[in-house]
């Protein structure tokens, strides 16, 4: 059997589909079906559910991983080609144009974030553009968008018609490439007669995020911020060491200790993986009470762990939409350089032994995800609802209308639907 290198990347939330290597001889694919059937046997979370199978019938690793996942609860395991993932989790890059788009409650569909690393956000382009045509078809509901943008690969074209806030049409004509994709988005610090709140748009948790927050809390740590709103309406989530950190620097060194997150494994691995990570004491942290985080149902896993984690600490407040429902993780396993197994591995728990939010963590003031203002705007509906909040304490307000719309987030599939990125 091979050899695993296993590396400390941890929950993720990835779906990944392919096909066997055509170079690859069907001796080959017996041996690596075999390999990681007996894998999942050892590692699997659900292993006590794992169908008896000949792995030797199956076409590639994928279809075994098909076979055996303990559906429908299981959504998340998942094999991914290794130097693609390490090129994202390590180095935050992805091949693409860099922007996620999302429908808005009157069929219109719109950029919800764009990444500033790249030439469409060069050109100008932002959050809130309405994407009216791709190679002259008009866009309409129920398209596939990330299927009409094609593969992602170097050098593919596509044409855009934009219509700006001001109603002005742009076309562009751009080609995928390999970018780097920054997961602050924005941040901004407001300040109501006094009292600063610090804002933060954050996108994934990945390697590179770790320098990203450090310079942000540099300056909310100058700026002296008593309030804090995380957005992570569009975030899907990445990796624990990341999301502790960012837990720490919200709740301060008086709470360096305190466990974090509780990892749970299957009966095999429990004596020995059964583990608490526990908060840090880090630079620039805030020692903040209260933390207000705007979700919407696309935030997930690392996202959902932020506030399950610092919930028995200190006060969170979800203004959006309940999120995802992810309480579980992975341990990613390199299989001859070639693949990333990513099976889901453990379940996560707080101090007080929460967790299990499978159907997502309910929301405690509704808000919409106003994809007609920018990020930072006050008049943006959730962020104006948030400032709202801290400012008055207003908690009734309008029921989220979700729009009946599937968004296109949900058709992707692997590092995409973390990603969330066209």
């Amino acid at each position: 059997m091979k050899k695993y290198i296993f590396l400390i990347f941890a929950f993720l939330l990835l779906i990944n589909f392919g096909c066997k290597k055509d170079d690859q001889s069907d001796q080959e694919i017996v041996v690596e079906n075999k390999d990681f059937y007996e894998f999942m046997q050892d590692w699997y979370y659900w292993n006590n559910t794992i169908p008896v199978i000949n792995p030797a019938n199956y076409g590639s690793v994928y279809e075994v991983l098909e076979a055996v996942r303990n559906k429908p609860l299981d959504r998340w395991s998942l094999i991914a080609d290794w130097d693609e993932f390490l090129a994202y989790y390590q180095q935050s890059r992805l091949i693409g144009y860099g922007f996620g788009s999302a429908w808005d409650s009157s069929g219109k569909l719109r950029v919800g974030f764009i990444h500033n690393t790249t030439e469409m956000y060069q050109q100008g382009v932002r959050r809130s553009w309405i994407i009216d045509k791709i190679n002259g078809l008009a866009v309409s509901p129920g398209m596939n968008i990330s299927q009409m943008l094609g593969a992602n690969e170097i050098g593919v074209k596509n044409t855009f018609t934009f219509i700006t806030p001001q109603s002005t049409q742009v076309v562009l004509t751009l080609e995928k490439k390999e970018i780097f994709a920054n997961t602050v988005l924005h941040h901004n610090v407001f300040d109501y007669e006094g009292l600063k709140i610090g804002y933060l748009v954050l996108q994934s948790f990945r390697e590179p995020t770790e320098a990203e927050l450090n310079a942000v809390f540099a300056d909310f740590s100058a700026a002296g911020i008593q309030e804090l709103i995380l957005d992570m309406r569009y975030n899907g989530g990445g990796l624990v060491s990341i999301a502790t950190q960012l837990a720490s620097m919200i709740a301060g060194p008086a709470l360096s200790g305190l466990p974090f997150v509780k990892f749970e494994y299957n009966a095999n691995k429990a004596e020995e993986r059964n583990t608490t990570i526990e908060l840090e004491s880090l630079e620039n942290s805030l020692s903040l009470s209260r933390l207000i985080t705007i979700c919407t149902r696309g935030s997930a896993s690392a996202s959902e762990l932020m506030i399950n984690g610092l919930r028995p600490f200190i006060d969170v407040v979800i203004v959006g939409n309940t999120t995802y429902g992810k309480p579980m993780g992975s341990n990613i396993f390199n299989y001859d350089d070639k693949y990333a197994f990513a099976p889901i591995t453990f379940k996560t728990k707080n101090a007080n032994d929460e967790g299990d939010y499978f159907d997502g963590i309910p929301v405690d003031v509704p808000a919409p995800d106003d994809l007609t203002r920018d990020f930072g705007d006050p008049e943006e509906g959730s962020l104006q609802i948030a400032l709202a909040y801290i400012l008055s304490g207003i908690t009734k307000t309008d029921p989220v209308v979700q729009p009946e719309i599937r968004q296109p987030w949900e058709d992707m599939q692997g590092l995409r639907w973390e990603s969330r990125m066209h």
